[in-house]
């Protein structure tokens, strides 16, 4: 059924319209780019309790090698929190091995993300934004190796949240992670001071490269 006579005309796309839609592009583009630099591994979103449990025990293994938490308030050997109950958990598998995870927190009506709670803030667009964070890299693979692998996880995570029509992302980083996103082409905003977080010393950043710099259209 085409368009009636009677529709309204819709505005012409103006600058700000063609850059927000050039800079969703640009990191849609990097994130292809970046799955296909890490050919041998599959990287998705958990769908079973022993895909989640697996991430959840990297997760532990990790906080528990860096002194984060003791085992004993972990006793079952997994690493979650009351977000994971309707969180996406990403995981990237070579083979068999689990080799790192992410986890998405999704917006939802009436409850803050983590980064907002855990910095007293509040993250525009409110309840348009996702939170990615614990992420981890089985020991092996960290160093130099690490990068394909985070890389690949970042860019599911875009993908998976632009097939639930949403494009800005909230997180903690390190100064030192932070620096490693803005050198991939990642436009991240640092919203405010580094404070302990999950083990470091980490700032809240923003992630909307619907208005990123003009050198991000690049």
């Amino acid at each position: 059924m085409g368009l009636q006579d009677d529709q309204p005309d819709l505005p012409a796309a103006g600058p700000a319209d063609e850059a927000a839609g050039t800079g969703l592009q640009a990191l849609d583009r990097l994130s292809e780019r970046l799955l296909a630099a890490a050919p041998s591994l599959r990287v998705a979103v958990a769908e079973t309790p022993s895909e989640h449990e697996a991430g959840y025990a990297l997760r532990y293994r990790q906080v528990i090698a860096d002194g984060w938490a003791r085992a004993d308030e972990l006793p079952d050997g997994l690493e979650r929190d009351d977000h994971d109950a309707d969180a996406l958990q990403i995981n990237a598998w070579d083979g068999e091995a689990l080799v790192g995870t992410l986890r998405l927190v999704l917006p939802a009506a009436g409850r803050h993300l983590p980064v907002e709670t855990a910095f007293g803030l509040e993250v525009e667009p409110v309840g348009e934004v996702a939170e990615a964070g614990r992420l981890v890299i089985e020991p092996a693979r960290r160093g130099d190796a690490a990068h394909g692998v985070w890389g690949a996880l970042f860019a599911r995570a875009w993908v998976t949240l632009r097939a639930r029509d949403l494009a800005v992302l909230a997180g903690t980083a390190s100064p030192r992670m932070v620096a490693r996103l803005r050198a991939l082409g990642l436009p991240f905003e640092i919203l405010g001071p580094a404070r302990p977080f999950w083990g470091e010393e980490r700032h809240p950043v923003r992630l909307d490269p619907a208005h990123g710099s003009p050198r991000w259209f690049q």
